[in-house]
């Protein structure tokens, strides 16, 4: 245990102990004097230590944090890249359905570590897709791709559309 973490149990453990002993003595003269006791002696725990640590310095990184107990989270950090590559999916979806194409599915693979999403690839479902009146006579299998690749700002080799 560092030298910091048993001054604070040491510092906690008599303040939990003079509560204590405040609620179990009643308002007499010799609760009074109790009381005061346990005020000097948080006052001596918390000081005790200082002229050391002034003379010997202080080291807040050896003295707060584990470096040796840090870990990555690996599962956290592949769950958190799906959420995002699902979100960009979503947003292509919606989209797509406010340009006349309701009800397609979008799944994207790519990196998305960090800030920047590096797409790979965009695959349209089209299975349940809805288009609207005045897009009917054009081809879908065209005109997704090219919105798709607009909105993500890649190649329209990237984007793949199939029923």
């Amino acid at each position: 245990m560092g030298a910091v973490t048993g001054w604070l149990i040491g510092i906690l453990s008599i303040v939990i102990l003079g509560t204590v002993v405040d609620i179990l003595l009643s308002q007499s003269k010799t609760g009074k004097f109790v009381r005061s006791v346990f005020a000097a002696v948080t006052v001596l725990v918390i000081i005790l230590p200082l002229p050391s640590i002034i003379k010997n310095g202080f080291n807040f990184d050896s003295s707060f944090i584990i470096q040796d107990e840090l870990e990555l989270d690996e599962s956290y950090l592949a769950f958190a890249e799906r959420v995002k590559l699902r979100s960009l999916a979503s947003g292509v979806e919606a989209q797509l359905s406010a340009d006349g194409f309701q009800n397609t599915s979008v799944s994207i693979e790519g990196d998305a570590r960090g800030n920047e999403i590096k797409i790979q690839l965009v695959r349209v479902n089209l299975q349940n897709v809805v288009i609207d009146e005045n897009k009917r006579h054009i081809n879908k299998y065209e005109e997704i791709p090219r919105l798709v690749a607009g909105y993500l700002d890649i190649g329209r080799g990237q984007v793949i559309v199939h029923e």
